[in-house]
């Protein structure tokens, strides 16, 4: 970190942390820098939840929520940093996700994305598919297609495996088709196709989505 950008740091650290004093909140944590169109941004955890200052200091983001950790990453792949909040718990990558709008200059939420673990974008495509464990070990698993569009993630597909013989089910792939609020169950496969596939069920979901995702549309 440069001397000039470790001041900045300070000048924003000393400045929020007025503020979080004045409201009894004063445990900061996960701390980062980054630069946007020519602006830098401060971004940084407290027990009220995330907090964000640019380096002119005249706009100011509080996300309340609590929160396991952080990061700037670009999600969709425009160039611009965007914000991953981590919820934590039982659910592994559940985020919270803020996108950085350029003609706006700042930030945005995009609704129900937390409905959608461990997010990966489809390259070459608006789309990206999400994993969630179903129980029995993680034996019975389910991974959604989804899209963003006005902020919103949406969901379009969905793979739900199953190789659990309590799950109350047959143990198969069984994968649906969403439209609105209707749910059609389009294919079933055997569960044995996943061990067939290099990376086992991680391989086939990748596969399958980067293969079929227009289908959905």
């Amino acid at each position: 970190m440069s001397k000039t950008l470790q001041v900045i740091s300070v000048i924003f650290l000393l400045t929020i942390s007025f503020q979080l004093l004045a409201q009894n909140d004063t445990s900061i944590y996960s701390f980062h820098n980054v630069t946007i169109q020519g602006k830098k941004y401060c971004g940084f955890l407290t027990s009220r939840g995330f907090h964000l200052l640019n380096s002119k200091n005249d706009s100011y983001l509080e996300h309340i929520g609590d929160y396991f950790s952080w990061k700037f990453e670009d999600f969709n792949g425009d160039g611009y940093k965007d914000i991953f909040l981590d919820k934590g718990g039982n659910v592994p990558e559940l985020f919270d996700l803020l996108i950085y709008v350029p003609s706006i200059e700042s930030f945005r939420q995009v609704i129900n994305f937390d409905k959608f673990p461990a997010p990966v974008k489809i390259r070459g495509t608006r789309y990206f598919y999400s994993y969630h464990k179903s129980g029995c070990a993680d034996m019975d698993w389910g991974s959604d297609l989804f899209y963003i569009h006005n902020y919103e993630a949406t969901r379009i597909g969905n793979i739900s495996g199953y190789e659990c013989e309590n799950s109350g089910i047959k143990d198969g792939l069984y994968i649906y088709k969403f439209h609105d609020k209707n749910k059609m169950l389009i294919k079933t496969l055997p569960i044995d196709k996943i061990h067939k596939i290099k990376d086992d069920k991680w391989g086939f979901i990748k596969e399958y989505w980067t293969k079929h995702c227009k289908l959905f549309v």
